[in-house]
């Protein structure tokens, strides 16, 4: 947790951007609108701490999952909080029925972070659930039922060597690390805080919650799913153990294009995770070398949340990181080369964000224009902030910046909608089309009151294309399949994953917008086992389900490694 100064404070005040009081800016590309829906949709979820100075645990906040559990075509979310989970059942039109009672999910737990795949390979999408000493696997039985099977398959919270604190658990992500067609879980972790670790920290005459460095880091576990029955902690063996730890955001991509899932890793004041997969589910840490451990000066941030896209659609994933008050959040564009440059200052989201504590992201392509766009959420780790700096506060702004054509970001929160006029202590930010009209939608958690249910009413959104696969064997949602989508403006990638953002579960379906075109010239899937297909150009405007074989076959299945 750093003051604004040196080399970047220097450049925000050169650049007449004020360096710690960066003001947010104007813009005015196509109008953009949405809508809260929380109050008119059934979910009644509220929290709020009745207490003045919160320590680590009690300010880091929760999470949120949209998944179609019940697979009706609908998302579903999941809720989470201190000592509470909340299931509510989607019937597509913003609706959703609390259906808690007879899930089988318990309460209690200090929940952080969320998870979805289908680890034992039933078809049906289960759910992982961890926080401070807290985890949960639901095997998921059908009908919006879940069984609990966490100790039985071996992700049960385990007492960490040469500690005297808890586990703790923040975000998680389900990944075919080897190809072998069963979800691998991997499970980040923070710091170590307990009873006998200082609680809070004196700033000037305030009490608040002391910054991560007071702490040991504890670092994440990689969990290799052994037929669907249990797990084994594989972490040393992956190559994993490198990770630099206080680990809060996770998000899956193939970031250099060569057919394997690699894990790229948010951690708080501690230098960021690249790790990338050499080809047989076995990793090794590129963060440093890639340019993405760190800041743009070289300076370890405070990353938080986390998230792949190609924002520039020249073929390669991008990566953004969200940090502390008065660091760059920072746009890694893939050079193709394993480098990335940090490209936050000269596309112009640097300058919007500089002031605020932000977690939640997700690239969204919110008008259907054919780019992606980015929607972050911010709010104070210090329920006290006025008190220690004037110029900031606890409830920050929901911002939304539009991609102009992979060259540069404008803030239009402004055109947005109230939600994004009202600051509030935004953490997870989810998204998925929940009532399938072609538009992304948004959930947002907040430790301080409702969660935001965002629904996109852009006007003159662009044509669209949703795509679900139906892969063989035990992944048959195709975790981990690269899709590219042809049109005459060029093309598009998205990877199938649910990670993302920070404490997320994210709709598993593949969204693409298409701007003015009502046609495309194909669509190419490069499922998990390698296999490569070409399906026929689809009608557009709908969500399509792409059955592997029932294409074009490009290439034949990559041979299985160990």
């Amino acid at each position: 947790m750093k003051p604004c100064a040196g080399l970047l404070g220097l450049f925000f005040l050169l650049s007449g951007l004020s360096g710690c009081g960066a003001s947010r800016s104007e813009g005015t590309p196509l109008p953009a609108l949405f809508v809260d829906q929380r109050a008119v949709s059934g979910v009644d979820f509220h929290q709020r701490h009745n207490k003045v100075g919160l320590n680590i645990l009690e300010t880091l906040g929760t999470g949120a999952a949209l998944c179609d559990f019940d697979d009706d075509g609908y998302l579903d979310l999941v809720l989470l909080g201190e000592n509470r989970v909340a299931l509510y059942r989607g019937d597509g039109r913003f609706h959703f029925q609390d259906v808690t009672e007879n899930s089988g999910l318990r309460q209690q737990g200090h929940w952080h972070g969320a998870a979805t795949g289908d680890f034992d390979g039933d078809g049906r999408m289960d759910l992982y659930l961890c926080g401070y000493n807290c985890s949960a696997l639901y095997r998921n039985q059908g009908a919006m039922r879940f069984e609990d099977v966490t100790a039985e398959v071996g992700v049960d919270v385990r007492p960490v060597s040469g500690t005297q604190s808890p586990e703790w658990r923040t975000s998680a992500a389900f990944v075919d690390v080897d190809h072998d067609g069963w979800l691998d879980l991997y499970v980040l972790r923070y710091v170590d805080f307990g009873p006998h670790t200082p609680q809070l920290c004196s700033r000037g005459e305030v009490m608040i919650a002391c910054d991560p460095q007071t702490y040991d880091p504890q670092r994440g576990t990689l969990y290799r799913n052994v037929g669907g029955k249990k797990f084994v902690d594989e972490t040393a063996q992956r190559g994993m153990a490198e990770a630099s730890g206080n680990a809060l955001g996770v998000a899956c991509a193939d970031y250099d294009n060569d057919g394997w899932t690699d894990i790229a890793v948010a951690n708080d004041e501690r230098p960021g995770d690249l790790f990338r997969n050499r080809g047989n589910g076995r990793f090794e840490q590129k963060g440093p070398e890639s340019g993405t451990a760190f800041d743009a000066y070289g300076f370890v941030h405070a990353g938080m949340g986390i998230d792949w896209g190609d924002y520039d659609r020249d073929g390669h994933m991008d990566l953004f990181v969200t940090t502390y008050e008065n660091e760059v959040k920072n746009l890694y564009r893939n050079l193709g080369t394993g480098i990335f440059a940090d490209m936050s200052l000269r596309t112009g989201i640097a300058k919007p964000l500089h002031l605020w504590v932000s977690w939640g992201a997700r690239f969204l392509d919110y008008d259907n224009d054919g780019w992606l766009d980015l929607m972050v959420t911010s709010g104070h780790v210090h329920d006290q902030a006025k008190k220690v700096k004037p110029q900031t506060d606890y409830p920050q702004p929901l911002i939304l910046f539009h991609n102009k054509k992979g060259q540069t970001f404008t803030d239009v929160s402004a055109q947005a909608g109230p939600p994004f006029q009202q600051p509030l202590v935004g953490r997870a930010l989810c998204t998925g089309d929940i009532d399938n009209d072609g538009g992304v939608d948004v959930v947002i958690t907040n430790p301080e009151g409702q969660p935001l249910l965002l629904r996109n009413v852009t006007p003159q959104r662009g044509h669209y294309l949703a795509v679900r696969l139906r892969a063989p064997g035990n992944n048959r949602h195709g975790i981990g399949a690269r899709i590219t989508l042809e049109t005459n403006q060029g093309k598009s990638i998205r990877d199938v994953q649910t990670t993302g953002s920070i404490f997320c579960a994210n709709d598993v379906r593949a969204h693409f917008g298409l701007g003015q075109e009502d046609k495309v010239r194909g669509i190419v899937v490069r499922w998990p086992d390698g296999r490569t297909e070409r399906f026929t150009p689809p009608v557009v405007d709908r969500t399509l389900l792409l059955h592997y074989g029932s294409g074009q076959q490009l290439t034949p299945p990559r041979p299985r490694t160990s």
